[in-house]
């Protein structure tokens, strides 16, 4: 009674290919006449399933139809399948009804509009190898910084664990490493604006700040004295940013130290509990003498307050085990955990005329954040109007109000920012962008030409030197105002065709 059906099942379309199926089951004695539309009902494809689960992915075709009409099969029946499939098809093809059109060529990408109509453009070619030299350079100081911090994650780790030697070995290692001025070169390490700007971008402050916490942590162990002394060679120069990066690294100290009183606490280390929380009431105490504002320090200044809290709580708690031992045991006497001994003579924990003359400093540079944050506001302002006045053809306006922001540029790098270096980023610096803009816009409104760094240097007539990130970031503002200029003049018509190919050109 063992009945098998091969059944092969065209696609529609000449590139698929037919798909096989083999029915294995029981039938009765059937004629040839009936023995397909039975195999393919009790397949589950046409009419109730009495065998097994239907044949997936089965697709019926007219030209399916026509096969099953030849195995004399009823019209009605093949209706009836063929209607069945065509749901079955449309449930489960996302793809049923959407037109795709014949593959077709597009034409040649435009070539680059030519610099020939404008007065002069530059190649570029002195800002790219400046640029190739700080890059290659920022990436040398990655490489120093990466490592810098690894060790100092690892000293840390020794250090929790009582592991003096392997400590001072990895402390060897970091001073293997090549210095910053040796990572960045000689000619950027003399450019002071410059050299903050990678320190800052290549993760020299994670990794001085991690290596400040150990040598503070590491002192306070050894002596009892958390404010170390940092090697000349891992300071970047700036006074106020060695001076913050400082301050993070002694706060840091503080988080380690609240680390081990919490391991000293398991014996019930009182007298180790109680210095750590001195060294940190003497710490909050100092750094509230700052006036920091919203910056990484008010953060971490913030966390120096919640460690106090939990250190006194943890030393509550170890002084009342102490006193529940000793009424246990009938006695009043402590029992003393061993521990190292205190450093001989006074020595204060803190070297408060060393924190006083950074609060000095930082009360200095925090005053001249606020007056760059001001000028430079009044650079952004008059440089904006000096490129709305030549939106309008007032030549003669934008060129008083450009005048204007290289005198004042001029004076907040004179008094400020030649004394502070890491205050040439962020306010000042987007200020210059915008006033090369200005710049730019006018030597190509006016002049029909693109400066390159060398000619916009020389007509900015300011005594400092501009930034390349400045320059390009000035230059590719500069699409912008063209774009303008080039939708303005199409509303001319055909006679403004020259004016909309030079500020393509320009673009391009």
């Amino acid at each position: 009674r063992a009945f098998e059906v091969m059944l092969v099942l065209w696609p529609h379309g000449a590139h698929k290919r037919p798909s096989l199926h083999v029915l294995h089951t029981e039938v009765p004695p059937l004629s040839a006449r009936f023995a397909l539309p039975w195999c393919l009902g009790t397949a589950g494809l046409f009419g109730p399933a009495t065998a097994f689960a239907p044949v997936a992915a089965v697709v019926w075709t007219h030209q399916v139809r026509r096969q099953i009409c030849r195995h004399s099969m009823s019209k009605r029946t093949a209706e009836t399948l063929t209607s069945a499939s065509t749901v079955a098809v449309r449930e489960d093809d996302s793809m049923q009804g959407i037109t795709v059109p014949h593959a077709e060529a597009p034409s040649t990408p435009r070539s680059l509009a030519s610099a020939a109509v404008l007065a002069e453009a530059p190649n570029f070619e002195a800002s790219e190898v400046q640029y190739m030299e700080l890059r290659d350079a920022g990436k040398r100081l990655w490489e120093v910084t990466t490592a810098g911090k690894k060790l100092s994650d690892q000293i840390l780790t020794r250090l929790q664990r009582s592991d003096m030697a392997g400590a001072t070995s990895l402390q060897d290692s970091i001073s293997n490493l090549p210095s910053f001025e040796s990572a960045l070169g000689a000619s950027i390490w003399a450019d002071a604006e410059q050299r903050v700007q990678l320190c800052c971008a290549k993760g020299v402050s994670t990794f001085l700040e991690t290596f400040i916490t150990c040598l503070c942590f590491q002192s306070f162990l050894q002596r009892g004295v958390l404010t170390a002394e940092v090697p000349g060679r891992w300071l970047v120069g700036a006074q106020d940013y060695d001076d913050e990066l400082y301050l993070l690294g002694v706060i840091g100290a503080v988080r380690e130290m609240e680390r081990y009183a919490v391991n000293r606490g398991q014996d019930l280390d009182l007298r180790s509990v109680r210095v750590c929380l001195g060294v940190a009431e003497s710490l909050e105490e100092v750094l509230m003498q700052f006036s920091f504002r919203n910056s990484d320090l008010r953060t971490r200044f913030d966390g120096v307050k919640y460690c106090v809290k939990r250190l006194q709580s943890l030393a509550y708690e170890i002084d009342l085990a102490h006193q529940r031992a000793a009424v246990t045991a009938r006695t009043a006497k402590v029992p003393e955990v061993e521990g190292a001994t205190a450093p001989a003579g006074i020595i204060p924990v803190i070297d408060l005329q060393f924190i006083a003359g950074i609060k000095m400093r930082y009360d200095l540079f925090d005053e001249g954040r606020e007056q760059v944050m001001k000028q430079s506001r009044d650079v952004i302002k008059n440089a904006k109007n000096a490129i709305y006045a030549l939106q309008r053809g007032d030549y003669k306006r934008a060129d008083a109000l450009l005048v204007s922001c290289a005198k004042d540029a001029t004076d907040v790098h004179s008094r400020i920012i030649s004394g502070y270096p890491r205050l040439r980023s962020g306010s000042f610096s987007n200020a210059m962008e915008e006033f090369v803009e200005a710049l730019a816009y006018r030597a190509f409104r006016q002049d029909k030409r693109l400066l390159s760094m060398t000619q916009m240097q020389e007509a900015a007539t300011i005594p400092f030197a501009l930034s390349l990130p400045e320059y390009l970031g000035g230059v590719m503002d500069l699409t912008g105002e063209v774009g303008r200029l080039a939708i303005r003049s199409a509303s001319h018509g055909r006679s403004a065709r020259q004016d909309v190919e030079q500020c393509l050109a320009c673009v391009d």
